[in-house]
């Protein structure tokens, strides 16, 4: 039995588990031996350094299928020479990219979650397809750019050694977290020295906090792993309790199973800050900000009250690639609710085939529906605003926000978590469908009604009124 053999089965880890931990946790000693040997050494030598690197935890982790890393990094360098600043680039990287990644979902699917070559490469999808639309981008004239595009747009096009060091660069070719090739490019530029041209101690101790942030979650995590196992919820002991404490188990149970994602994350995190690579330039202090490439906001994720706190805590650099790269490109359609129904479509389907992952996110997109309605109702009802903005509401308001976000996000989570039908549709039986109830089905007919009996500002009448006549004419 080899060394991980052993870990695995002192440790009750799957060995891809424990070799994918040991992968993201040597990102510690490769980003010292980065910051000492390599920080300012021309561009070449660091992507040379990082490839070779790469390629070597790839094969770590998924031995000979590192070809499917290879060939999309040839893949991206023919797109992005070939095809630069048209629109069949951009076809050409979503057939190529998601296509590939959606064909490696299907040879692999299983009943589980398994640690395969799709797993590093769903990551690199998102930054390959990201990567040719910035290309594209910087192919186009600066006058026709929004404000976010301008911010990535890359004007020279990288050669094959940049494209491949930034696919496999060590920290972020497994698990994350997305950045730009702007942002990698500063970082190998060395924008994040100090004055001295030094790598700045100010990171250490941001790293230390987020990497023993990301043991806490890990901890967390193999403790709910053996508290709640995913089968008890297709068990007789779970469908005999009560419907509250059913809902109430399946929440909890949301939690601990988040925190292995907040784990990998925090521990990443803590990683590329001391690279170097987290470098998100001074405060107004003139401290270093080390916030580059954070993916969990951990405040806000534990203590947030509503959807939107969760959308800006959790998972923030593919967030922000849906919004910037997804999102905002459909302004043409000139309908919100249509784009962020496209948007949602895309990461459901970068996830992969199973129904549970549409349906989670078609969940999210009501739940977000309903907020948004919620807000515009307090906003145009005399009083209302007032009343919750007084000391005495905001533990109240807090607490209805926290129990209702994190009721239905565990509930829409089943779907996700459990992936194969035959295992979630028990639980969410048991629950009687609550949250399509809720959100398709209770709050749009409570929503009408509201608007008919709910009395409005006068000066909010005045401003529909004028806007319906300015329509007329």
């Amino acid at each position: 039995m080899g060394v991980i053999g052993a870990l695995s089965e002192a440790t009750s880890a799957s060995e891809d588990a424990l070799r994918l931990l040991l992968s993201v946790l040597a990102g510690y000693p490769l980003a010292v031996v980065h910051r000492t040997f390599f920080y300012n050494k021309p561009a070449q030598q660091q992507h040379l350094f990082f490839v070779i690197v790469g390629i070597c935890l790839w094969y770590f982790n998924c031995g000979s299928s590192v070809i499917h890393a290879l060939a999309s990094v040839i893949g991206a360098y023919l797109i992005t020479s070939q095809l630069r600043g048209t629109d069949a680039s951009i076809y050409a990287a979503h057939i190529f990219f998601l296509g590939y990644l959606l064909f490696g979902y299907w040879h692999h699917e299983t009943d589980t979650y398994d640690i395969t070559w799709t797993t590093p490469y769903c990551i690199m999808t998102l930054r390959y397809i990201g990567l040719v639309m910035d290309v594209y981008d910087g192919a186009q004239k600066a006058e026709h750019l929004k404000p976010d595009q301008k911010l990535t747009a890359i004007t020279d096009k990288p050669g094959l050694l940049e494209i491949a060091a930034y696919g496999l660069f060590f920290q972020g070719t497994l698990v994350g977290p997305q950045f730009t090739l702007s942002k990698f490019r500063s970082f190998v530029n060395g924008d994040w020295l100090d004055s001295e041209g030094k790598p700045p101690k100010s990171a250490f101790m941001p790293s230390i906090g987020r990497f023993l942030a990301g043991c806490t979650y890990m901890v967390l995590h193999q403790w709910g792993q053996f508290w709640i196992p995913d089968p008890w919820f297709n068990s007789q002991s779970f469908n005999s309790l009560s419907f509250f404490w059913r809902w109430s188990w399946v929440t909890l149970w949301f939690r601990l199973t988040m925190y292995k994602y907040c784990a990998m994350w925090l521990i990443t995190e803590g990683a590329s800050i001391l690279s170097g690579l987290g470098h998100n330039g001074k405060d107004q202090d003139g401290n270093d900000r080390w916030d580059g490439v954070r993916d969990l906001h951990i405040i806000k994720w534990e203590t947030g009250h509503d959807y939107n706190s969760v959308v800006e805590s959790f998972n923030c650099g593919t967030n922000t690639f849906a919004k910037n790269h997804i999102h905002r490109r459909l302004r043409w359609l000139n309908n919100k609710l249509a784009s962020h129904v496209i948007t949602l479509t895309y990461l459901a389907i970068w996830h992969g085939y199973h129904l549970g992952y549409f349906l989670l996110f078609g969940i999210e997109l009501g739940c977000v529906q309903a907020q948004n309605q919620l807000y515009a109702l307090i906003k145009r009802t005399p009083g209302w605003t007032e009343a919750i903005s007084q000391p005495i509401a905001r533990p109240f308001i807090w607490l209805f926000g926290k129990i209702t976000i994190s009721y239905s996000m565990g509930f829409a989570f089943l779907m996700f978590g459990l992936i194969k039908t035959k295992y979630w549709i028990g639980p969410v039986k048991s629950l009687y469908f609550i949250g399509f109830i809720i959100y398709f089905i209770v709050w749009p007919i409570l929503h009408i009604v509201l608007l008919r009996v709910l009395p409005r500002h006068p000066k909010k009448v005045e401003d529909v009124k004028s806007t319906e006549e300015k329509k007329e004419l």
